[in-house]
């Protein structure tokens, strides 16, 4: 036990044979990350745990699955893997220099590549402090990196190749909620009516009420109609929905959206915003130059505007005094981007009590008849997705210390401020060409989806 208390202290050294001879036994199950390996280190296979977390993250040097420190115990049992990669971060308040300004910034960035970035605490007067040990089971000795020199060769390889990997989920993530619109098939051979319809340049009403925002014209007659109700009262009554289905003519713009760039084109065929590369000849059929036109936010004139909630504004509950909620069942979902559909219908799951009883019920059972990749494994990356959000252990408030006060100011934002089911998101879309895309999908679809990998 005497070797074992010189390497949990972290500051004792050993000469370099004797950390060689410590190694020599786990050496066959040391690998050196290949191309096409997927490196998890930035987040747990069974929680969300990640080198954020008070336990740091263990990053096994075989499989590269990572662990919190609440379930490296059983990762360790059930394959017997000794030697794990155990990365911590910490947010440090950066020493001033003889001027009062900071110093330069200490951070190892080749430690820690691709792990996420708070914008919260990503300024001049704090910095990262990442640490780096491998950590050899049971006994749980330490070794602080870098230990180049002392260190066996392919030990020294594989910490560096698995420090440099990349993240698993880059394909996925996005920074853009943009979404990827496509050329309307409709678009270069469209119809148009030579019934000498000329749309003004503003003051629009729609042609079955009187309506004057939410305002669509038809590109095949020049119909303007009303778009559809939003559920807050405001939209439209949905006349351009039915004069689609009375005539079939199936592609609108919105009006007030015209500029010298384009417009907001909705193809009903379709059932999706779409491009039309030959809009300016299409809105030149109706005396419209899209030269001269400005975007008004409703389609009315500047001194016709009148200010209304929008749909979104709503759903925020803008303007409305909301106290922090925290604890189980009030965890968030981070956005992936156009990941909201995902969210919204993991969300409403879990708020079964029979999805809860079958996966956060089981969950101990679950995770210990997961498979050895518990990344693949449905049941497993269920139960971990509803630990998440019930929990309340991933929704806490934020800590009263001088230094996360004044990192928050006065945007009071929490410590903990969500999950992000990168990957479960990887798992549940494989091989489906739309959700494991970054675009806009249909949360009817994608529940349907669910359930079918229920059943």
């Amino acid at each position: 036990m005497q070797r074992a208390a010189l390497f949990r202290g972290g500051d004792a050294q050993m000469a370099a044979g004797d950390l060689g001879e410590l190694l020599v036994p786990y050496m066959p199950t040391i690998r050196v990350p290949k191309s096409g390996d997927r490196v998890y280190k930035t987040e747990c296979a069974f929680s969300y745990d990640s080198p954020d977390s008070e336990g740091g993250l263990y990053v096994c040097m075989n499989t590269f699955l990572g662990f919190g420190r609440e379930h490296i115990e059983r990762h360790y049992r059930k394959t017997g893997q000794c030697v794990y990669l155990h990365l911590k971060r910490r947010v440090v308040q950066k020493v001033p220099g003889a001027s009062g300004g900071a110093l330069p910034k200490r951070r190892n960035a080749k430690l820690f590549l691709d792990l996420e970035i708070s914008s919260d605490l990503n300024s001049d007067d704090f910095e990262y402090e990442d640490e780096a040990k491998l950590v050899i089971f049971p006994d749980h000795y330490e070794i602080s990196l870098p230990n180049i020199e002392e260190l066996p060769a392919l030990v020294t390889i594989a910490c560096d190749a698995l420090l440099s990997a990349k993240s698993p989920y880059r394909k996925q993530e996005s920074d853009s909620w943009e979404e990827e619109l496509q050329a309307s098939k409709h678009a270069k051979t469209l119809v148009q009516l030579d019934n000498g319809v000329r749309i003004p340049p503003s003051g629009w009403k729609c042609s079955k009420c009187d309506l004057r925002e939410n305002l669509w014209l038809n590109l095949t007659d020049g119909s303007v109609l009303c778009g559809k109700w939003f559920f807050d009262g405001s939209g439209g009554n949905g006349h351009a929905m039915e004069h689609y289905k009375e005539t079939g003519y199936p592609l609108a713009v919105k009006l007030g959206t015209i500029t010298p760039d384009g417009a907001d084109v909705y193809s009903f065929d379709e059932e999706e915003p779409v491009l039309d590369p030959h809009i300016a000849k299409h809105l030149a059929h109706f005396g419209i130059d899209m030269l001269q036109m400005q975007v008004t936010e409703n389609g009315l004139r500047d001194n016709d505007i009148k200010p209304r909630v929008s749909e979104w504004e709503v759903i925020q509950e803008a303007g409305v005094k909301l106290k922090p909620m925290y604890g189980p069942g009030y965890t968030g979902m981070k956005n992936l981007g156009n990941s909201c559909y995902l969210n919204a219908v993991m969300q409403a799951i879990f708020s079964i009590p029979e999805f809860q009883r079958a996966y956060v019920g089981n969950l101990p059972r679950i995770f210990d008849y997961s498979p050895l990749d518990p990344t693949q494994d449905f049941n497993t990356q269920m139960a971990k997705l509803g630990h998440g959000l019930l929990s309340g252990q991933y929704s806490k408030p934020p800590m009263k210390s001088e230094l996360i006060e004044q990192v928050m100011k006065e945007e009071h934002k929490p410590q903990h401020n969500g999950i992000s089911p990168r990957m479960f998101k990887a798992f549940i879309s494989k091989g489906h060409p739309e959700f494991s895309s970054n675009r806009q999908q249909d949360a009817q679809e994608f529940f349907l989806h669910l359930i079918n990998l229920v059943e």
